[in-house]
């Protein structure tokens, strides 16, 4: 399988600067047979051992992280699906990247290949928030700590992240948005 080397996905997940969603009141889910159900996570032990996915063509990638831009390019390529995956494992939630990407990190000279990126990782059912927390290196090689936020959606089963992003051509802010369905 023929490998695309996209570096958004590794900036975007290794980008410090996220916005904080307002807290949403827990409500009782209805199923469509209109049984009130609990919601499917409550607490951050209720992500232990689950497995969620993101999946997106290139093209809607490039669209929504560059607005207006020309995909024309891509030759079909951009209709291909990329599967990005979010592992909870109890201590530490996985970032990982689909087989059909390569996804480069390391110091400047020192890019190497990333297929996982591990964090730690909180939940706070009542505002239906969490964060995913690592360890990372600022511009001057200072250790930092880079959460990264999302929402939980009881209704849609959802983990949403919003990256507040840069374009670096015209320095406009753009929020990209990746919704995790839990895989079952």
């Amino acid at each position: 399988m023929k490998k695309n080397i996209i570096a958004i996905a590794a900036a975007a997940f290794l980008a410090f600067g996220m916005t904080a969603c307002e807290p949403e009141s827990i409500d009782p889910v209805q199923n469509p047979s209109n049984q009130i159900v609990n919601p499917r996570v409550k607490t951050t032990a209720d992500l232990d051992n689950t497995s969620w996915s993101y999946t997106t063509t290139l093209a809607e990638l490039i669209a929504n992280v560059m607005p207006g831009a020309d995909t024309c390019y891509l030759g079909g390529m951009g209709d291909e699906n990329y599967v990005f995956g979010l592992t909870f494992d109890g201590q530490y939630a996985h970032f990982s990247f689909p087989e059909n990407v390569v996804a480069l990190g390391g110091e400047e000279g020192m890019m190497e290949q990333i297929t996982a990126v591990s964090y730690e990782y909180e939940y706070d059912g009542a505002s239906h928030t969490g964060h995913l927390t690592v360890a990372a290196e600022d511009m001057d090689g200072e250790e930092t700590i880079a959460p990264l936020e999302f929402t939980y959606d009881d209704a849609t089963d959802v983990i949403t992240f919003n990256l507040n992003l840069t374009n670096t051509e015209d320095e406009t802010p753009v929020t990209l948005t990746l919704n995790f369905a839990r895989n079952e």
